[in-house]
């Protein structure tokens, strides 16, 4: 696929790596429908940034956890940009709860979001491309899942490997679906954002250094110019799933 003039949509595209991915998209010509929740001003900031590159994008909110804004959501890109051609998901929920603070609550929220918003927006594209029209999905996940500080990230997440699987047959052959599984990237939202890098006490993997934003920018980018890759887990983690 040649992204250029491509219908893309990024989830939670305000801050962090969905704004790197949003920049890296409209970088190549894509019209970026630019998502997000809570972050409309980051998000307005996102949009300028591809706007001043010379190419169109539109910030649109929803909240996830609602079917109806999720399936709302794909419905106005449609009508505002046209059909959706490449969806990454990037939003997701990453709480600090243990088996012990996890309520049933939680685990919904962690599922509605981190699955169900993928399922929901790969359906509304499969829908809005005809005539075998291509199409691309990427999820964002995460190298290690089996988390349990976080007890509902990591289930929901290893529910979305197998989201990104049974979607890769169900939309086989014009949509090709994968995903990107993360290494130490960014230090996670919730630590302070004056911790040096240096600091922070995680086991970094063969490479020895945490990741760039443009690594997973340019993993993003070769999976949607690649048509022969679905499926798949493309691993950005510096090694540590091997460690």
């Amino acid at each position: 696929m040649d992204p250029n003039a491509k219908v893309s949509l990024v989830t939670g595209a305000g801050r962090r790596i969905g704004r790197a991915l949003a920049l890296a998209l409209g970088d190549t010509g894509c019209r970026v429908a630019v998502h997000y929740n809570q972050s409309e001003q980051d998000a307005d900031e996102t949009a300028s940034l591809i706007k001043a590159m010379g190419n169109e994008a539109i910030t649109f909110k929803a909240d996830l956890e609602d079917p109806t804004q999720v399936e709302d959501l794909a419905t106005q890109v449609n009508e505002q940009l046209g059909p959706i051609e490449i969806i990454v998901n990037n939003a997701s929920v990453f709480d600090k709860l243990g088996l012990k603070e996890v309520s049933a609550q939680e685990l919904d929220r962690h599922f509605a979001i981190n699955v169900r918003a993928p399922f929901l927006l790969a359906k509304s594209m499969n829908e809005q491309l005809t005539n075998g029209s291509p199409g691309k999905i990427i999820n964002l996940n995460d190298w290690r899942k089996a988390r349990p500080t976080r007890l509902a990230y990591g289930v929901t997440k290893s529910a979305l490997t197998g989201l990104t699987r049974t979607l890769a047959l169900s939309l086989a052959p014009n949509i090709q679906v994968n995903e990107i599984a993360l290494g130490a990237i960014l230090p996670p939202s919730d630590i302070p954002i004056d911790r040096p890098r240096d600091k922070i006490a995680i086991n970094l993997g063969p490479a020895d250094r945490m990741g760039s934003l443009n690594e997973v920018a340019n993993a993003m980018m070769m999976l949607i110019q690649n048509d022969f890759i679905t499926g798949e887990t493309i691993n950005v983690d510096g090694g540590r799933h091997i460690n």
